[in-house]
């Protein structure tokens, strides 16, 4: 039992340390998402963001609509000295009068409004005078069940920094005691965006300030109009955010001048579009500073008129944008799918591939995720998941990459004891094609053999004369030298047997019969050429030179690695190795340093001058003329 503990930890210890780079990935990922949580949540609530701009604007409920105090209805105030109308004419400059919106809420109760709110803090006397004053409060007086103030928390700065409340000055509401309020403020992010509802802030400012804290501009207007408020039961820790219609000016919006001047309001009444709806009046213009960042809010900004007019019609719709929270549990569900993922794609060698399919992964989970924001609400923390998997991938293809180069390295490097650079990089370059190359072919290839003549004489006088280490020095020179000139011409070394040399000419790669051809003579020149040259310096060190002989044959073998499970060599069998060896002794009877079979002199003619020598019996062949060709006779 002990025993075979021991051998399943040391297989999962094995298991592990082949996998470090991925397990060290997932637990990064991991601390990560629960060291950094802010930073992945504004990355996470860009993307809602996103997502709700690409899904386009939503239709607004029926009944929704904000009065604005925009850009049209100051300059038109402006210039109200043109009017007929005296009431118009006391609005050419701002603050307006407090008996304008008194106004207003009159009109807009005529029209039918259910529920009329003021997103605007009066908590001052007016500076037009207490009479102003008196006429608004009169106003309000006569719609107390309809009509909701703002209300809002400031935070006071100095010595003795707080939180206070503001509420509408008692010349309005007297003691406010009969007066609904209704919280203007909303809860900013980090990033200076507002994506909370404000009534979920106005319940945290309660816990401070305690229950003289009002509901949220929306919530109490849903309660002036009679609109029961629906119980919420989110899901266990998933915040509820706004979840915007679309830019500014999405939900419908009428200037406040269309509402003062009477003909533009008889029109306005006419439409029916105030009967039985919930008014919002505040702020639109830029001049008046209260717009903010939200989604759809481009560079212009949101009115936040508008955005508690979105709270309202999100409640009238019973909808809000689900945001997932963080977790420990989702940190460590990422690290999990980080080395799920890795391993699920490791039987994929190529790079390229395990890139591409980790990536179109992570961009499915992106898609979804802009789905889920866009068509139910959720907001479902696959940005995160989607980069992890995409992080992932590139982490898995560089491992790749790198194990790709190494096999590549250690391949070529291996072919490179018998095959020539070029040729093992080439087979280097397609390792998955290596086994199949090298496994077992048949193919027509052009054997060289190289051999000293008179080499056994030579050795048995330097073993006399007690100088091996020198024959064994000389010899490793002269194969430098052949070995040099073969790998030139894209031959592959098959063996070396005491002096001789075997080479073959189109395995394990095939560059057609001719081409193999005038590479094997053109080595065997070049082999004959650098002989001459170490024989010259033989010669000045004294030395004794050597002379070579060097057969070229043509014909059928089988090529690839043979040998023992303990030890194999790439080499090649067949007719075309034995004609080799046979011609040899027909090269040493004609005195000639290079000698080809018939069928290597047909690949060659008539580019190269060939001399045929006669002739020849062939052991275990019939007869065929041999050839040679002249040293000096390079085409």
């Amino acid at each position: 039992m002990k025993a075979t503990t021991k051998t399943k930890g040391k297989l999962l210890l094995q298991w592990a340390s082949k996998r470090w780079l991925i397990l060290g990935l997932g637990a990064s990922i991991s601390t990560l998402a629960l060291l950094f949580p802010q930073q992945l949540d504004r990355l996470e609530l860009g993307l809602m963001e996103e997502a709700q701009e690409l899904r386009g604007i939503r239709k607004v409920p029926n009944r929704v609509v904000i009065v604005g105090i925009d850009d049209f209805s100051l300059v038109q105030a402006a210039n109200s000295d043109l009017s007929k109308e005296a009431e118009l004419q006391t609005l050419q400059s701002w603050p307006w009068p407090r008996k304008a919106y008194g106004l207003v809420i009159e009109r807009l109760v005529e029209s039918g409004a259910k529920a009329v709110g003021l997103d605007l803090l009066l908590d001052t006397p007016s500076s037009h005078g207490k009479t102003d004053d008196d006429a608004l409060a009169i106003a309000l007086q006569q719609h107390i069940p309809t009509v909701v103030m703002g209300a809002q928390v400031l935070e006071s700065r100095g010595n003795i920094a707080g939180l206070s409340l503001h509420t509408p000055h008692r010349n309005l509401v007297g003691d406010g005691s009969q007066f609904q309020l209704g919280l203007l403020n909303g809860y900013m992010d980090r990033d200076g965006a507002i994506r909370h509802r404000p009534n979920d802030y106005a319940k945290e400012l309660k816990t401070t300030l305690g229950s003289s804290v009002p509901s949220s501009l929306a919530v109490s207007l849903l309660e002036a109009a009679g609109h029961p408020i629906a119980a919420e039961t989110p899901w266990h820790g998933w915040q509820s955010l706004l979840d915007p219609y679309g830019p500014a000016g999405t939900i419908p919006t009428i200037p406040i001048w269309d509402v003062l001047d009477p003909d533009r309001f008889q029109q306005l009444r006419e439409s029916k579009i105030f009967d039985q709806a919930i008014v919002l009046i505040g702020p639109t213009a830029a001049v008046l500073q209260d717009l903010h960042q939200t989604a759809f809010s481009g560079q212009t900004g949101m009115p936040g008129v508008e955005i508690h007019a979105t709270e309202l019609a999100n409640r009238l719709e019973q909808r809000s944008l689900l945001f997932q929270p963080n977790s420990w549990a989702w940190s460590c569900l990422l690290g999990l799918v980080v080395i799920t993922t890795a391993i699920s794609v490791e039987r994929w060698e190529k790079p390229i591939t395990r890139l591409a399919a980790l990536a179109a992964i992570s961009a499915g989970f992106l898609l979804i995720g802009f789905a889920l924001i866009a068509q139910l609400g959720l907001g479902v923390r696959l940005l995160t998941l989607s980069g992890a998997i995409l992080m992932t991938g590139i982490v898995s293809s560089s491992e790749a990459t790198l194990k790709l180069q190494w096999q590549r390295r250690r391949l070529r490097n291996s072919l490179g004891r018998y095959l020539s650079p070029a040729v093992a990089a080439q087979i280097a370059s397609q390792p998955e094609e290596a086994d199949e190359l090298l496994g077992g072919q048949q193919a027509d290839v052009v054997i060289l053999m190289s051999d000293i003549r008179g080499f056994t004489s030579f050795t048995q006088q330097m073993s006399e004369a007690n100088r091996v280490p020198d024959l064994v020095k000389r010899l490793n020179y002269y194969f430098t030298e052949v070995v040099d000139a073969l790998h030139q011409e894209g031959a592959t070394v098959d063996k070396f047997i005491g002096d001789a040399c075997l080479a073959v000419f189109g395995a394990p790669i095939h560059r057609g019969n001719q081409q193999e051809a005038e590479s094997a003579i053109r080595a065997a020149l070049d082999i004959e050429k650098r002989l001459r040259t170490l024989n010259s310096q033989w010669k000045k060190d004294g030395e004794p030179s050597w002379e070579q002989v060097i057969v070229l044959s043509f014909g059928s073998v089988i090529s690839g690695n043979i040998g023992s499970s303990s030890r194999m060599d790439y080499t090649v069998i067949g007719s075309a190795v034995n004609t080799a060896s046979r011609l040899e002794k027909v090269a040493k009877e004609c005195q000639k340093t290079i000698v080809l079979s018939e069928a290597v002199a047909n690949l060659l003619k008539p580019t190269w001058n060939l001399e045929d020598l006669g002739e020849f019996p062939i052991r275990g062949q019939a007869h065929q003329h041999v050839y040679t060709v002249a040293s000096v006779h390079l085409p």
